[in-house]
């Protein structure tokens, strides 16, 4: 079982320092994240209350059985709907002055109901307290995240043997999807992209009805769930024989992807491993091609800090689960992009990965 004290804890250290007695969690994750409640992924309203010493659960009385049977909470309450009165009793009790609440899960009508409710106590938006907890993982979480991996080592396998000129990207999609769920994935991490041809060139295409044509490259990208842990791996392929400007674009990917993997290490700087891979890519001429960040964090959220991009001055740490996916895009040609998921580790870093990189023709 993950060591809800010990995340408390860290949470109840940056609400002290942000200068707050109590703070209300809306979001579903870092609900989950806190005190493993399955309520935040089915559709109930839900909220967590964390003070100096107490955490409290309170939820759509719908789902307060399956609060009871899955959350670690010091209490766990049904909502007296439509109020907030369990929330400013609980004030109340701690005398609470300033209370924090996350801006980007609440909505200007609950705003205007909190603000109301909560008459004479200072209620402060707060960013940025319980997600960099989540940006170092335990055990447990490395364990499901690469089970997750592995379920999509498995999938690349098997849709090699799928794909072919005359199948179209949905049905590979479709495939992916099936194959993953029918090999213990809950659920995609994400809507599947599989994009071919000049399709390759949009960086997140949305799988079409377009047959897959010999020649054509074919990028992949897809992720696996394991009890709310997801991975995310790209692979691109041609369907045929590649082309030499195919071989060229896949070469330079590849070679800006090896380039910043292995400079990967506890210490490193987000932007400076970003700027490894540009720097590749642009001195091969195709630095306007490369249109997103190198890599981001993965957890309980495929795209989760940190974001490993300019301007990321944030620093790498031991148990950290990110991705290094450079790409290039070239619009009527199409596009590559190659991406691993690792470890960050003390001394370099562990590969979640292992489906082979190499340009493969089918």
């Amino acid at each position: 079982m993950p060591n809800y004290k010990s995340r408390l804890s860290k949470l109840r250290k940056r609400m002290n320092a942000a200068g707050i007695d109590a703070l209300v969690v809306f979001e579903p994750h870092n609900i989950f994240y806190l005190c493993g409640s399955n309520g935040g992924f089915t559709g109930a309203k839900i909220g967590l209350m964390v003070d100096a010493n107490t955490s409290t659960l309170i939820i759509d009385k719908r789902y307060l059985e399956e609060a009871r049977r899955t959350a670690v909470a010091d209490k766990i309450l049904a909502w007296t709907v439509p109020s907030y009165a369990e929330l400013v009793e609980i004030a109340k009790k701690l005398k609470a002055k300033k209370i924090g609440f996350e801006p980007a899960y609440v909505t200007v009508k609950q705003y205007e109901r909190l603000a109301k409710d909560f008459e004479g106590v200072q209620l402060v938006g707060v960013t940025g307290l319980v997600e960099p907890v989540r940006e170092t993982k335990d055990a447990g979480e490395l364990r499901k995240i690469a089970k997750a991996a592995e379920i999509g080592d498995l999938a690349f396998a098997h849709i090699l043997e799928f794909m072919k000129p005359g199948v179209a990207e949905l049905d590979v999609a479709i495939e992916l999807d099936f194959f993953m769920r029918k090999h213990g994935s809950e659920k995609p991490s994400f809507e599947t992209i599989v994009a071919s041809g000049t399709n390759s060139a949009v960086p997140h295409a949305t799988p079409s009805n377009k047959k897959i044509e010999a020649g054509d490259f074919v990028t992949l990208d897809f992720g696996a769930v394991v009890d709310g842990y997801h991975s995310d791996v790209t692979r691109t392929i041609v369907v045929g024989k590649a082309r030499q400007k195919q071989k060229k674009i896949y070469g330079i990917v590849k070679e800006a992807q090896a380039t910043a993997l292995n400079a990967v290490v506890s210490g490193a700087i987000c932007q400076d491993l970003d700027e490894i891979a540009r720097d590749i890519i642009s001195d091969a001429g195709y630095g306007e091609a490369f249109v997103h960040n190198l890599g981001h964090g993965v957890g309980l959220e495929v795209h989760e800090a940190p974001a490993l991009g300019k301007g990321s001055e944030t620093k790498l740490k031991p148990n950290m689960v990110v991705t290094i996916e450079p790409g290039i895009y070239l619009n009527g040609f199409g596009g590559v992009r190659i991406e691993d998921l690792v470890v960050v580790t003390k001394s370099g870093y562990k590969l979640l990965t292992h489906s082979t990189k190499d340009l493969l023709e089918l």
